[in-house]
């Protein structure tokens, strides 16, 4: 990307403009539409209390044509072919309409979504029957490879690693919708890895089919589900600086440099910071630390384990120390935002959606980064989100779908993608997606931008100090 130049935003969904904020806006025209109708019905009824009138009754021996007219237009004004009655009627018909409309529509909905992972689940069934039915085949094929890569210089061998490297990363980022119903087949595949076995059911997916979701608790599970943690003041030089963010890519670069503590000092593993901005709160919280499938160092609070917690809708030991550092910090009962990338976004995301976490601080707001974030279905409507994902990063990829539309909640798609899956999940790419959504006109990105700086997280100035903690197991 050369300098100066924003990468495009591919697509928004969610907010205060998405799909789900568009129904809610039609169901309030509906409700105007029933208020107005009994409107038009007691505007009847005191028709009906004119002409029941003593006074103007009486009048009808003295003017009985003048009475007779005003009769025939009361009638007329209320119960006739044009009057407010049968008005009233066509007003309802038409909220009802709304109704039905919206209703057929979020059917049709719901109905996608299941049919989806319906078709994901037996795609990954048919991944694990296609592979043992093939598999003499890919042995064959895989010691063919392997007698030919053998015959390679170190050279040559290493062009080719870095070949085969550069196309997966090419095809994830041309085609992410691939991986992503690739990964929502997990619940499947080890459905039939562990038929009978119980520990993928009940299952959060179309009747009771297991989605990935389960497949992660199963995970963690089967790693011990580890969810004690420790919490430390940590003394630290560098980090998130006093200066109040202003942007969302200001955020962004405030949350590069708390994940910047642990990049030649592994000892800071685990940081996470605080940053006091008025009488508001923003928590950094970094990602992943030890990326090894099954965890090397049981130290670490940031590992795989958690992810897969995280994703299967379970409790973890990041999520509860991120939880106990901020009581230590004396956050109880204040306004926070919270800004989070990778696995802390993910955590971000799930403390806002429980209530034992709320209970205990103000959410306003979340921005996370390159994370996947669709296994928390709802947030409360008093949270506003927005998440950013770069187009070719796998990791925004793992939850295995979309994120929910809601109208609180904003999906930020942008490109500036490669072939490198490592680098595309790079922060500084995320920074310029920021900087890019700072510089849309898209209405629920801005809306969101708004409430932030009206709710006094983004301004100009110094802020308070800026207070590091280590959460490990």
């Amino acid at each position: 990307m050369t300098s100066g130049t924003l990468p495009p935003i591919e697509s928004v969904s969610g907010g205060s403009h998405g799909v789900e904020a568009g129904y809610e806006q039609m169901l309030a025209l509906a409700e105007r539409y029933e208020r107005q109708a009994g409107d038009f019905v007691e505007m009847a009824g005191l028709g009906a209390r004119v002409m029941a009138n003593g006074d103007l009754l009486e009048s009808a021996i003295l003017s009985p044509i003048s009475f007779g007219d005003a009769e025939v237009q009361v009638l007329d004004a209320t119960t006739g072919a044009n009057g407010l009655t049968v008005r009233a009627i066509g007003i309802e018909a038409d909220a009802l309409g709304v109704r039905a409309v919206i209703a057929a529509f979020q059917a049709s909905d719901s109905l996608s979504r299941h049919a989806m992972e319906m078709l994901d689940n037996a795609l990954g069934q048919l991944l694990l029957a296609g592979t043992v039915v093939a598999l003499p085949t890919l042995l064959a094929a895989g010691g063919i490879s392997y007698a030919y890569y053998s015959t390679l210089s170190p050279e040559e061998q290493e062009a080719l690693k870095a070949q085969l490297a550069e196309d997966l990363g090419q095809l994830l980022h041309d085609h992410p919708e691939l991986a992503q119903h690739l990964i929502n087949g997990g619940g499947g595949l080890l459905q039939n890895l562990v038929p009978g076995l119980g520990l993928l059911n009940p299952g959060d997916g179309p009747i009771n089919q297991a989605t990935t979701n389960d497949a992660a608790r199963l995970l963690a599970l089967l790693l011990g589900n580890d969810t004690d943690y420790q919490v430390n003041p940590l003394d630290v030089t560098g980090g998130a600086t006093d200066h109040v963010p202003g942007s969302l890519s200001d955020l962004m670069s405030q949350l590069n440099a708390t994940n910047e503590l642990d990049a030649s000092n592994p000892e800071n593993n685990g940081a996470i910071q605080i940053q006091k901005v008025g009488d508001k709160y923003i928590v950094y919280i970094p990602g992943t630390d030890d990326m090894s499938p099954i965890p090397q160092d049981g130290d670490h609070a940031r590992d795989m384990e958690t992810n897969y917690q995280l994703i299967g809708g379970m409790d973890s030991a990041y999520g509860r120390g991120i939880q106990q550092a901020m009581l230590d910090a004396g956050l109880e009962g204040k306004d926070v935002m919270l800004v989070g990338h990778s696995q802390g976004g993910m955590v971000s995301t799930s403390l806002a959606a429980d209530p034992d976490f709320t209970r205990h601080f103000n959410v306003e707001h979340v921005v996370t980064a390159r994370s996947p974030t669709a296994q928390v279905t709802h947030l409360p409507d008093s949270i506003h989100a927005i998440h950013f994902e770069n187009r070719g990063d796998a990791v925004p990829l793992l939850d295995g779908e979309d994120n929910p539309d809601q109208p609180n909640r904003t999906t930020v798609k942008f490109d500036e993608g490669s072939s490198d899956i490592g680098d595309n999940h790079g922060l500084d790419h995320y920074t310029n997606g920021a900087a890019a959504a700072d510089a849309s006109t898209n209405g629920s990105i801005q809306d969101q931008i708004t409430r932030m700086h009206d709710d006094g997280y983004l301004g100009s100035g110094t802020s308070g100090p800026v207070v590091s903690y280590q959460v490990t197991r």
